[in-house]
């Protein structure tokens, strides 16, 4: 993947149908109501990354400021399609929202993982290596009755804490 043609952007509301669309091919990544995409690409927009080659999504972040935890980004989902994998692509949107500065006062990421969900798991053990940070795994955060009969599977709190990404508080993706 060419640096030169990838892209990585604040969504906004045109996004919130394609990031669904994107979403839904990317099984088993939980698919979220269309709704739900617009708001994270509006109400959200400055703790999501889009990350796009040739006008094409290829992957995203989305995430939100913990509203009881001052200084702390929860990251809800990531997703890369096959053509965005294999380069570091997670990791840098990670630290593209990280570094923005809606984000500057963040020293904290967290963020759930089923135990089978190894991609994941290995990602913010990068994140935590790459951010010189610690990352502590909370064994059934959320478990699988949480989420009603049809789920089985519970979920790991990870977090990774303290943060210091490069180049904080400066626009990494022009946005």
């Amino acid at each position: 993947m060419s640096d030169e043609t990838l892209v990585l952007r604040e969504p906004d509301v045109n996004d919130g149908a394609r990031l669904h669309g994107f979403v839904r091919a990317l099984h088993p990544l939980a698919e979220n109501s269309v709704y739900c995409n617009i708001l994270q690409c509006t109400h959200f927009s400055e703790t999501t990354v889009v990350a796009e080659r040739g006008g094409q999504i290829i992957g995203f972040v989305s995430g939100y400021l913990h509203p009881k935890k001052a200084n702390t980004y929860f990251l809800w989902q990531v997703g890369v399609h096959a053509a965005g994998r294999g380069v570091g692509l997670p990791l840098r949107m990670i630290q593209a929202v990280l570094a923005r500065p809606a984000c500057a006062h963040v020293t904290t990421l967290e963020a759930t993982v089923t135990a089978s969900n190894s991609a994941s798991q290995g990602l913010f053990r990068r994140l935590a290596q790459a951010e010189g940070a610690q990352c502590h795994v909370t064994p059934d955060y959320l478990e699988a009755t949480h989420f009603g009969p049809d789920n089985v599977y519970p979920e790991e709190l990870f977090t990774v804490t303290p943060l210091s990404t490069p180049g904080r508080g400066q626009a990494s993706d022009g946005a």
